[in-house]
């Protein structure tokens, strides 16, 4: 396992939000030239380009063309496929700028196609993940999802996401390394806007292999940690410490949040944890941090935070997945975790937005 000792650099966070409202401003305006209608039937559309996604993720069609250009013929043999009918998925994709076409039906790799290969910057296991059939039939039924108020998953499989997850080696593998996929994603944004410096042990709270604690460990020498998570999740994290040369720095600590959390931080890291559960069990979770908890102990809590009104929001469209895939699961609104954390015994002592999706809150303990 290789990784980056430096995270890339990143544009200040208003020149972002500047470039994202002259986006929205001329999407808007490209919609209002034509009539509603043919909007609505431009963007359903795009309903076909997923599964073609999905399609090059799991044949790994990037790395089959990693070297150069390479023609669907040969793909074909390599992947197993019908010549046919992979052309005509990769045809759309380049459509789309993923993959690019040449005139004897060769392809190529472009930048948005570059993330489908395995490594650093990787998105295939998530793509993977997100798209594949556990997802998808879930979602394909949403309709009775909404009328009924629970959540598709259980529904179709009659238990929970994780324990079936745990009961599917390859499904879980997939689903393992599509969560370190979006740490990865996410972690220079996080490192940006946040400063860890005034912690002395930070615990990561359902951190799985590590990848999140290794880099923050990795850019600040002098914080040790703690790493907390079911035996199964912990299951790599001792490759993934010492590939980042911090496992000395690290206790792996086996146990189950919803029971208790370990003790000697002054620092403890949710990351994507609390969208995942309902109110009772969110409350459960920062109740157990509390009680272990120092006085000026920090709980920091990295989620997407559902914005009011009409602004676009990739929260929103991920909300509809916690949906049908979790229990009680959602994502929330600043007001919904100030309520959460009330009831915990904390409070929202900051919140720092990020250039991606992300949010970071910290609570303290009231007074």
């Amino acid at each position: 396992m290789k990784h980056k000792s430096q995270q890339p650099s990143l544009p200040p966070r208003w020149i972002v939000n500047a470039i994202q409202g002259i986006r929205s401003a001329l999407l808007a305006m490209h919609e209002r030239m034509f009539p509603g209608n043919v909007v609505l039937y431009e963007k359903f559309q795009y309903f076909y380009l997923l599964p073609s996604l999905f399609v090059a993720a799991e044949l790994n069609i990037a790395s089959l063309v990693k070297h150069g250009t390479k023609k669907v013929t040969d793909l074909a043999r390599e992947s197993g496929t019908d010549e046919k009918s992979l052309y005509r998925v990769l045809r759309v994709l380049a459509s789309n700028g993923i993959f690019r076409e040449s005139s004897d039906r060769s392809f190529s790799n472009t930048r948005l196609s570059a993330p489908l290969m395995d490594g650093d910057g990787s998105l295939r296991h998530m793509l993977m993940h997100h798209l594949g059939p556990l997802n998808w039939q879930i979602t394909g039924d949403l309709l009775e999802t909404v009328k009924t108020g629970n959540d598709g998953f259980n529904r179709r499989y009659g238990k929970n996401i994780y324990e079936y997850l745990s009961g599917d080696a390859d499904s879980y593998a997939v689903f393992d390394q599509s969560m370190t996929d979006l740490s990865s994603l996410g972690m220079a944004p996080l490192l940006q806007a946040y400063d860890f410096s005034t912690i002395t042990t930070l615990a990561d709270i359902g951190g799985g292999e590590g990848f999140l604690l290794a880099s923050i460990l990795l850019t600040y020498p002098s914080i040790k940690g703690i790493l907390f998570d079911l035996p199964v999740a912990l299951k790599n994290s001792e490759d993934t410490l010492k590939a980042y040369g911090v496992y000395d720095r690290v206790t792996r600590t086996e146990g189950n949040f919803m029971e208790s959390v370990p003790r000697g931080a002054d620092g403890y890291l949710l990351k994507h944890i609390l969208h995942n559960w309902n109110d009772t069990h969110c409350i459960t979770i920062l109740s157990n941090i509390r009680k272990v908890l120092p006085v000026n102990g920090k709980v920091i809590i990295i989620e997407m935070i559902v914005p009011p009104g009409n602004k676009p929001s990739i929260a929103k469209m991920i909300d509809i997945q916690m949906l049908t895939s979790m229990p009680g699961g959602k994502e929330r609104t600043r007001e919904e975790f100030e309520a959460l954390l009330i009831q915990s015994g904390l409070y929202l002592r900051c919140l720092h937005s990020t250039i991606a999706p992300i949010s970071i809150i910290e609570a303290q303990q009231n007074s």
